[in-house]
């Protein structure tokens, strides 16, 4: 007889950054018998769902054919990503590595990231981006800094947010705008997206009817403590309404405009 459907999340979050499929968890919480399994089934998928919108798990998270759902603050993201691009350069020492050559090793359910986690390494000034002509090359910080006495990167790594505008006094009567009041919004936008961590600011502002000077300032003191990971345009061709609603910040030519809460997959 299948486990009780109050096992499941135990479950994924058990298998770690390795997750479980649905076919792993149809099998293990539907099991083969032909008696009552469209109705175990449905109860199934309707149990995978409520956790996710409650954030304790994350999913499903598409991989050629295959679904996976992901414990919380488990499986791949941005930031995981991040970690392995970085790590690729580092390897490279002093040979400058492409932007092709990268994203060839960056692979599995990694690859999906890829785009936003090179912006990331840049923006967090963890790898330098060099120019030739229309190519793009990396050099890990350490090495640069240490090979080739970029002493700017350190002055670069305090650079401090741009001074959030004035509010806006027709916001005065808006509802206080807070981690916690962000939180299911984000929650819910994720989900929608697939399981996909990076929720476009635009999106969140919409979904909190709140001010976008509010929203601003909230996600760059919840960046400053930590909690949350800004992230920069990655397409030219998102519409402008989602470029308008990003955030500017001193230094960075690009405007902010995806946001990642940390530990909240």
């Amino acid at each position: 007889m299948p486990p009780p459907l109050d096992d499941l999340s135990p479950a994924i979050a058990a298998a770690g950054d390795a997750g479980l499929t649905l076919g792993a968890l149809k099998t293990k919480f539907v099991g083969a018998a032909t008696r009552g399994r469209p109705e175990r089934e449905a109860a199934l998928r309707e149990e995978l769902a409520a956790l996710t919108r409650e954030g304790a798990i994350w999913g499903p998270v598409r991989h050629g054919g295959t679904q996976y759902y992901f414990g919380r603050g488990r499986g791949p993201s941005i930031e995981t990503a991040s970690a392995i691009v970085v790590r690729l350069v580092l390897q490279s020492g002093t040979k400058l590595v492409s932007k092709p050559g990268l994203e060839k090793k960056v692979t599995g359910m990694h690859r999906r990231f890829f785009a936003d986690a090179l912006k990331h390494a840049v923006a967090s000034r963890a790898i330098v981006e060099l120019s030739c002509g229309t190519s793009k090359y990396y050099l890990h910080r350490d090495t640069a800094a240490d090979r080739f006495g970029f002493d700017a990167l350190d002055a670069a790594d305090n650079r401090a947010p741009q001074a959030a505008p004035a509010p806006d006094p027709v916001a005065k009567s808006a509802p206080a705008l807070t981690f916690e009041t962000l939180l299911p919004a984000y929650r819910r936008i994720k989900a929608e997206q697939g399981g996909f961590s990076a929720v476009k600011i635009f999106d969140l502002e919409a979904a909190l009817g709140a001010s976008r000077e509010n929203l601003h300032a909230l996600l760059l003191a919840e960046a400053k403590a930590g909690r949350v990971s800004l992230h920069p345009t990655t397409s030219v061709e998102l519409p402008p309404a989602v470029i308008a609603a990003g955030i500017r910040i001193a230094g960075f030519s690009e405007p902010f405009v995806t946001v990642v809460v940390k530990d909240e997959r």
